[in-house]
């Protein structure tokens, strides 16, 4: 984690230095060109300044009062670091008078091929500059010229002013400085800020990562604790859901361990006792020790009960173990639920028939429609009805009624026969349930936990009700189909 904290502070650092370093060296160039840009307007303004004073003189034939201007013009240059000069231009007709100048153009030699052509542009009437090494001041300077003209506009002479520059590169030099120290100061600057928002994204990297080492061995129940709304956030937020989802899965895996155990533990439970008569039976009888033929064929008959009965257990087991398989997928169709019943109760009439039990079936709706397995509702129905029957006294009715609303279809089967004490309503569709009033009646124990996830498969719900006299009714709240 250290090495992505240095990284962003380094990052961070060379982007800051980069971008103030290209700032300065910008801001140096501005700064240089403004500084020589108003070094020559000033130059401009002194050099037209003078010649306008000039063509006064000229013009007012004063040249007597013009030798103390051009004293005051010598001391006015020093102070400003400056050297005016007033030349003459020989090639006028009427070039200016010895009186106004103060240098001699005639006696004196210019070698710098800039110079000559600054003054002859000035003597055409155009004012002109330039700057740089000047050999005769052996010093950078910047030179302007600018006409002098006589009251008919003629050019007699030019006004040069000659400006040191080394004051003012020393100005863009103490700017450079200060830029450096600019920079220096936005390295030391941008470390401390790098340092800063370095901690603020390693800090809940290293948090997350300390989560996921925890729940590597085992230790799912983990929140990270990390409020932000950026994508270290959403890592966070993903964490503490993934932890939600561990937990969830170690107690539903521990749960379902538990159910395995227990679900051998019934299964051989359940199948101790049959067999064991099965093989007493069996082995008396391969003894040779009941002679008699009734009493022998009643032990045959009570090892095909037991077969029986050791049959339909497997057989809930494969139908539950298919129910609890969220791989088992269901062949859903539009049903009419009381077509279904009714076909439910068509194969129960042999049971009924031998306890003399009636069955009346109670709709209002014949349009009582689901979206279903036609083969897992009917076995659902058929649970019902054979529980009804195990449990309901002789010469007695069971009561069906299917009814309508705009969100379900409730089906109840009702049966007067053994009650379901209040404190078994919630336990009675568990695993090898057998209420402690049974009456020692036969069964697998799982009819009613595989009644209760076919209604679950079916988005729907099971629930029982009993007056703990006579009367029981199962009541079973399946969705209605929708167009």
């Amino acid at each position: 984690m250290r090495k992505i904290f240095w990284r962003v502070g380094i990052y961070f650092a060379v982007a800051l230095v980069t971008l103030t370093a290209v700032a300065g060296l910008v801001f140096t160039r501005f700064n240089r060109h403004n500084i020589m840009g108003v070094y020559k307007e000033e130059l401009k303004s002194i050099a037209q300044s003078v010649s306008v004073r000039v063509s006064e003189a000229v013009a007012g034939d004063d040249s007597e009062d013009f030798f103390p201007y051009l004293s005051a013009l010598k001391d006015f240059g020093e102070l400003r670091n400056t050297d005016i000069w007033i030349l003459a231009n020989p090639s006028a007709d009427e070039p200016l008078d010895e009186a106004y100048t103060n240098v001699d153009i005639r006696t004196w030699t210019v070698e710098e091929e800039a110079m000559k052509a600054l003054i002859q542009a000035a003597c055409d009437g155009k004012t002109r500059s330039y700057s740089g090494y000047d050999s005769i001041y052996g010093m950078d300077m910047m030179h302007l010229a600018v006409p002098v003209k006589n009251a008919r506009g003629e050019n007699v002479g030019v006004v040069l002013v000659n400006g040191e520059m080394d004051y003012r590169k020393a100005s863009v030099v103490q700017y450079q400085k200060y830029m450096f120290l600019s920079v220096i100061t936005a390295l030391l600057f941008s470390l401390v800020i790098a340092a800063f928002f370095s901690q603020q994204l390693v800090r809940p990297i290293i948090r997350i990562k300390e989560i996921a080492l925890r729940m590597a061995a085992g230790e799912y129940a983990q929140e990270t604790k990390i409020q932000r709304k950026d994508e270290l956030g959403m890592l966070a937020d993903s964490m503490d859901i993934l932890s939600e989802k561990l937990v969830e899965a170690e107690e539903f895996r521990d749960n379902l361990e538990q159910n395995r155990r227990d679900f051998f533990s019934n299964v051989s439970h359940e199948l101790r006792t049959p067999i064991t008569v099965v093989k007493g039976y069996a082995e008396t009888l391969a003894d040779g020790y009941v002679e008699d033929e009734g009493k022998r064929q009643e032990y045959y008959d009570r090892i095909l009960n037991e077969c029986a009965g050791m049959e339909r257990l497997v057989s809930d087991l494969l139908i539950l173990s298919k129910m609890q398989n969220p791989d088992f997928e269901l062949d859903k169709e539009v049903l009419n639920v009381i077509a279904v019943m009714q076909d439910a109760l068509r194969s129960m009439r042999i049971l009924m028939k031998e306890k003399s039990i009636v069955s009346v079936l109670d709709y209002e709706d014949e349009c009582s429609l689901i979206e279903g397995d036609y083969d897992r509702i009917r076995q659902l129905f058929l649970i019902l009805l054979q529980n009804a029957v195990k449990y309901a006294d002789d010469h007695t009715q069971i009561l069906v009624g299917i009814r309508r609303s705009d969100e379900f279809i409730t089906v109840s089967v009702e049966d007067t026969g053994i009650p379901v004490p209040k404190p078994e309503w919630d336990t009675i569709f568990e695993k090898f349930y057998r209420g402690n009033n049974n009456g020692n009646k036969d069964g697998s124990g799982l009819g009613l936990m595989v009644a209760r996830h076919i209604t679950d498969r079916h988005q729907g719900k099971i629930w029982v009700t009993s007056d703990e006299v006579e009367k029981t009714c199962f009541y079973v709240q399946i969705p209605c189909w929708k167009e």
